[in-house]
């Protein structure tokens, strides 16, 4: 999963704030291959992939929970697709991997393992999705993906 959204350009997702200019600036800046993996790499792989701190983020709402809602609304729509960019885009900018989708009646991860897309459920799992949700039949991820 994590080879196919390198090679498909997540880095301009992982590491957004880091290609303006300006970050630089202010002391922001990618680890460089001569730098100490103690603790400059190791600070900088943490604080890109853990912590998602090079991440662009949606300018704050009076209404956070509006924002999130609509974003998992396209996140449940996407999963069925093998574009796991937009999917990374959408988790980082606050979909929620467990959003149960009032009127389909099931999370993305059902939708990934119905339709049979695995990295897209193993992206989902990363950012918490419960395979152990049940849906509005009483089915489970995990049964779908038997």
């Amino acid at each position: 999963m994590v080879e196919t959204l390198y090679n498909n350009g997540a880095n301009s997702i992982w590491e957004h704030s880091l290609l303006d200019p300006a970050s630089v600036m202010i002391g922001r800046r990618k680890a460089s291959p001569q730098d100490k993996v103690h603790p400059n790499k190791v600070e900088f792989i943490r604080a890109k992939y853990q912590m998602l701190a090079f991440v662009h983020r949606l300018p704050c709402r009076d209404d956070d929970s509006v924002t999130a809602k609509d974003l998992s609304k396209q996140l449940h729509s996407s999963v069925r697709t093998g574009n796991l960019e937009t999917c990374l885009r959408l988790l980082s900018l606050g979909a929620q991997a467990n959003f149960f989708h009032p009127e389909k009646g099931n999370t993305p991860l059902h939708v990934a393992a119905r339709t049979g897309q695995v990295l897209q459920a193993e992206l989902l799992a990363v950012y918490g999705a419960d395979p152990g949700t049940q849906d509005a039949s009483g089915k489970t991820p995990i049964d779908y993906a038997k």
